[in-house]
């Protein structure tokens, strides 16, 4: 049986950074067994950070990071204020997703658009 999870993070790197505490930034995560029940959480979440923060990047199609520049906090080891990012990952199996192409133009052609036109 597959498993599918929608995770939302909020940390100091973008969610394909998958550091060694990564798992540390996790604010919240959804798990399923039907993957059309997984998609539909992950654009509901994507649709709002895309509209929340004015800037996008995606990774593998199902990692994204949403950030706003005025959004940062202090690090006291590099002594400097560092941006705040804001994620969405999507994993089967506990690995990134991989959409098919019908899936991509299916589930993630608004958020290719809206990442094309935020750069």
């Amino acid at each position: 049986m597959n498993e599918f999870q929608v995770i939302k993070t909020k940390g100091e790197y973008e969610p394909w950074w998958f550091f060694e505490d990564w798992q540390s930034d996790i604010e919240a995560s959804f798990t399923y067994t039907e993957k059309t029940e997984a998609m539909t959480k992950y654009l509901e979440m994507a649709r709002e950070l895309v509209g929340t923060y004015p800037h996008h990047a995606a990774k593998k199609t199902v990692l994204l990071a949403t950030w706003s520049e005025d959004e940062t906090q202090y690090c006291e080891e590099c002594d400097d204020d560092i941006q705040t990012f804001h994620g969405l990952i999507l994993f089967q199996n506990g690995e990134v997703y991989e959409p098919t192409r019908e899936e991509k133009v299916l589930y993630f052609s608004f958020l290719e658009r809206e990442i094309e036109e935020s750069t």
